[in-house]
């Protein structure tokens, strides 16, 4: 960030969107470590997600009235966006669990671990009472990236 508004010298400098990039790179970073290399594909469907969502839509006014729902076609929509989130985040997880073997090791001798990974061990090891399915691990990386 800071070689970012070093290079822009004299000039105006976006500071909401350089924080909000970094912001994004941090977030992204713990939970899918470097090795995701398309985080800037699920941050703009997350945007664009919330912008569907976050419009007035006629169905919402009058949701018993089921012709609204196939003309402003936000449903559908959503439930496009949804699959194409699901089908990212599948591919993440099954990306993470092939590097799994092959993951580097630091100078003292730990495994460096990101969110996903700690995740799928504790879904391969079954420490928690209740099962941790996929749907759960999607959820819970989807709501770190979202907040």
């Amino acid at each position: 960030m800071i070689q970012s508004i070093s290079l822009k010298a004299g000039l105006p400098v976006n500071l909401t969107e350089l924080t909000s990039s970094l912001s994004n790179d941090i977030t992204s970073r713990a939970a899918f470590g470097n090795k995701c290399k398309d985080k800037e594909v699920l941050i703009s469907l997350l945007q664009e997600a919330t912008a569907l969502s976050g419009g007035f839509a006629m169905e919402d006014l009058f949701p018993s009235i089921k012709m609204l729902h196939f003309i402003g076609g936000v449903a559908s929509k959503l439930k496009r966006m949804h699959k194409r989130v699901d089908k990212f985040l599948a591919e993440v997880i099954e990306e993470h669990r092939r590097n799994r073997t092959t993951t580097e090791c630091s100078n003292d001798g730990q495994s460096e671990e990101d969110l996903v990974d700690v995740l799928l061990h504790v879904q391969e090891s079954g420490e928690l009472q209740f099962p941790l399915a996929m749907e759960n691990i999607k959820a819970v990386i989807l709501v770190s990236v979202i907040y």
